[in-house]
């Protein structure tokens, strides 16, 4: 099902105006492509050191010729990161909806969440200020591959997914391989969001079972660009904003 789901995302990112890759950045966090937009993703792996550039020989000419690396094996990359600088292309190619909200995808999660059973996949910043004692929730999981105190390991999905109201999934696993699986452990009445500055604003996830896509868009990429190749994690990224867009 992951192959569909990046196939389909994919198809809606072909059907944007396509531009020549300008710039690509490479940071400890995040990675950035840009040509006429610009769109960003979080790296891929938990080793934020420094990695080369990729060089203007190895890039394909275009955006969508390097989203289309998006469906290339992991093990034939031509660079390290090159299914994080896919999904960037994705994401600079498709546009928020004029209809997207501005405001963090986690704010759903509170006015949404509310007395009911929440799971989170993947460790956000913003879960450490969360309710975990049962005063907002019904109850409220963490999933994580790398489990901090108090997380559930990821491969305990199965036993929770299926009994929650509310799940918000990190877009990274579009990039392991894992929303698939994730998808279809969730609840049909479950109210998902896709949520973090990898994600698409791809109408197809709404056919997949994603009812919110929470993202970033790039306003200012000469910033943007800069605290990235910095190091900067998203929230601390300067020239983006996060918006939401719930399934019409």
């Amino acid at each position: 099902m992951h192959d569909i789901i990046l196939s389909r995302i994919l198809a809606d990112a072909s059907r944007e105006l396509d531009g020549p890759v300008t710039q690509t950045v490479i940071g400890g966090h995040m990675v950035g492509v840009a040509g006429g937009r610009a769109g960003i993703a979080t790296r891929i792996g938990s080793d934020h050191g420094r990695q080369p550039e990729p060089t203007s020989a190895s890039l394909p000419a275009t955006l969508l010729e390097l989203a289309e690396r998006i469906l290339a094996p992991a093990d034939d990359a031509a660079h390290p990161q090159a299914r994080a600088l896919a999904l960037a292309a994705i994401n600079a190619l498709t546009p928020p909806p004029q209809e997207a909200s501005e405001l963090p995808g986690q704010q759903l999660i509170a006015e949404h969440g509310g007395g009911k059973h929440v799971v989170v996949v993947g460790h956000f910043p913003f879960v450490e200020r969360m309710d975990r004692e049962g005063k907002v929730f019904a109850s409220l999981a963490v999933l994580e591959l790398a489990p901090r105190p108090g997380d559930l390991p990821a491969d305990k999905a199965a036993g929770v997914l299926p009994q929650a109201d509310f799940v918000a999934i990190t877009g990274t696993t579009l990039l392991n391989g894992s929303l698939g699986g994730l998808l279809a452990l969730c609840r049909p009445d479950a109210h998902v969001m896709l949520l973090g500055p990898s994600v698409p604003f791809s109408p197809s996830l709404f056919d997949m079972g994603v009812r919110t896509l929470a993202g970033a868009v790039v306003d200012d990429t000469q910033h943007a660009f800069a605290d990235i190749a910095a190091g900067r994690p998203f929230k601390a990224v300067r020239g983006t904003r996060s918006l939401v867009w719930t399934k019409p």
